[in-house]
């Protein structure tokens, strides 16, 4: 532990499970309070008797449980310094003659609350806080089938991009994580041959898990990565640096 986040309170959606339980549990361990937003289904039991946090419930594509996340924050632990935008949604449709209204609901999810989310914390952060979005290396190419989400998190990239611009003059940085394959709840039906499939393709010929992709955010959002905003973070095992032409060899240990 080296306490980047000592006396810092950090807003962190989607942080029930996944990614975000583990960003939660890392700014945690590095001294820092945590505001855990989301839906009223999700489990937080594993939250219950941690002085630092706090957990509401709501979604994030509500204009109202943004407010109340971070209105929360400043209640409970006087100011907000940093907060990782991390719940989103995935899923397939057909390019052809799939329902629109699936699109309009991961495009809600995946950049609208995205926009609310930096707004109501631009609307309470010092200068020197930071935001962390996490995106996918989905963003940065195409796959098969998955038009709806490639959209949405290309579009977090650019967000990311452009809000750094405004988000600067308020002295408040903000960044994208893009995880590559990841052990996640939200990854679960990849097993068996896809998931092989997938890890053969990686040059470190193994899947991530989420508290690497959490140790991205968190070092994003400290003091050490001060002059750092609107970038974008491949965490991806070497994934996006390979053209796509080529498997990448195996391991000769």
């Amino acid at each position: 532990m080296t306490n980047l986040h000592e006396d810092r309170a950090i807003w962190i959606t989607g942080a029930a499970s996944g990614i975000g339980k583990a960003a939660a549990q890392e700014i945690l361990r590095e001294g820092g309070c945590v505001v855990g937003s989301d839906l009223p289904t999700a489990d937080f039991s594993w939250a219950k008797d941690i002085d630092k946090m706090r957990c509401v419930a709501g979604s994030v594509s509500d204009l109202a449980h943004n407010a109340l996340a971070v209105e929360t924050a400043v209640s409970e632990f006087g100011h907000l310094d940093g907060a990782v935008l991390n719940a989103g949604m995935a899923g397939r449709i057909n390019l052809f003659d799939g329902d629109m209204e699936f699109f309009d609901e991961v495009m809600d999810v995946n950049v609208r609350a995205v926009i609310l989310g930096i707004r109501e914390c631009a609307s309470a952060m010092r200068p020197g806080s930071a935001i962390t979005v996490t995106a996918s290396t989905s963003g940065m190419r195409g796959d098969p089938g998955m038009w709806v989400y490639n959209t949405s998190k290309a579009a977090v990239i650019n967000l990311v991009r452009s809000t750094s611009m405004d988000l600067a003059a308020k002295g408040i940085r903000i960044n994208a994580v893009c995880p590559g394959p990841t052990e996640t709840g939200m990854t679960t039906r990849f097993e068996g041959e896809p998931y092989d499939d997938m890890k053969r393709r990686i040059p470190l010929q193994r899947w991530g898990n989420a508290s690497e992709v959490a140790a991205a955010h968190s070092f994003l959002l400290s003091s050490k990565a001060s002059f750092i905003t609107g970038a974008h973070l491949p965490v991806d095992g070497g994934m996006s640096a390979n053209s796509g032409q080529f498997t990448p060899p195996p391991f000769s240990l």
